[in-house]
């Protein structure tokens, strides 16, 4: 096993790719830490703690596509079978892929983290426990992106293993965000015609409402019906669950540090945790171990002539 990982860290730290998707990360992460320096200079005040962990938007992305790459490389030049043929297991060899890309995740991690510090230096963060625990979360979420990557990187030996790689990520990242969102609708919303901007001899702009008729109509007596769009019971508690246990669902939980909660008239009350951190790592773990051992099972009676 160890002979497999220094070969696959040499190759991983010879890889452009990698070293391009690194500096990537790293000054898009340096970049949103120094806009939030501009609005604290703006605003008078400025927290890095959301964008400590927006950094993992972007390496839910990158992940899967550098997971098929570096794994449908070694099919390609038949790395995998010289390593089956000198005397390494399968299991060893897909262990030692599944260890180099969650490595590979973990030092995407440590610098967008450090590039946030460093060019947001002398801006504070507001709940150092609360940005600790969901950056934990946020590596076990990756962890388990890692198995699913991992599980089809090594079962698909051509070409298609990038897109398929590819899309696996973005399918579960846009996918989660499209249901947290669906799930996030009021289960009434206002009936109006429409808004008009209306300005004062003073020069005050304020913001008119108009009824379907087109007459104009307090903010107050804007009536109040079903959204069609809400999601109820059974069902939003079985999608919400269903969200939480993939990667993608929970990336925009920990990125959002949690959800709205409206009450029945419409408005927003409060913005919850819904899902407590350890289920979300639970969930995780459980994802992890399914594909880790589904691809050791599969991939060890693989064709790989």
């Amino acid at each position: 096993m160890l002979h497999l990982l220094h070969a696959n860290f040499y190759a991983l730290l010879r890889s452009k790719r990698f070293w391009l998707s690194a500096f990537l990360l790293t000054a898009g992460a340096a970049w949103d830490a120094i806009a939030q320096r501009g609005m604290a200079s703006l605003n008078g005040g400025a927290l890095l703690d959301s964008t400590i962990v927006n950094c993992a938007a972007w390496q839910f992305i990158l992940l899967p596509c550098l997971c098929g790459l570096f794994i449908n490389t070694d099919y390609h030049d038949g790395t995998i079978r010289c390593k089956l043929t000198v005397g390494r297991s399968r299991a060893a060899v897909y262990l030692s892929n599944f260890i180099t890309v969650y490595v590979m995740e973990l030092l995407f991690m440590a610098l967008s983290v450090s590039a946030v510090l460093i060019a947001g230096a002398g801006l504070t963060i507001g709940n150092p426990k609360n940005v600790v625990l969901r950056l934990a979360v946020l590596l076990l979420l990756f962890l388990a992106l890692t198995a699913i990557c991992v599980f089809a990187a090594m079962l698909i030996s051509n070409r298609s293993a990038l897109v398929v790689c590819a899309m696996v990520g973005l399918g579960l990242m846009f996918g989660g965000q499209a249901i947290c969102l669906a799930l996030e609708s009021p289960k009434v919303i206002p009936d109006y015609g429409g808004v008009t901007m209306t300005t004062n001899e003073d020069g005050d702009q304020t913001m008119q409402y108009l009824d379907k008729e087109g007459n104009p109509i307090s903010a107050d007596d804007i009536p109040m019906i079903p959204n069609p769009s809400y999601i109820d019971e059974p069902l939003q508690s079985i999608l919400r669950t269903a969200n939480n246990m993939q990667p993608g669902g929970q990336l925009w939980e920990i990125l959002w540090d949690g959800h709205r909660i409206f009450s029945d008239d419409g408005t927003q009350v409060e913005i919850i945790e819904y899902t407590p951190r350890w289920q979300l790592a639970l969930y995780s773990a459980a994802v992890t171990l399914l594909f880790l051992g589904l691809g050791l099972l599969l991939f060890r009676r693989k064709d790989l002539k």
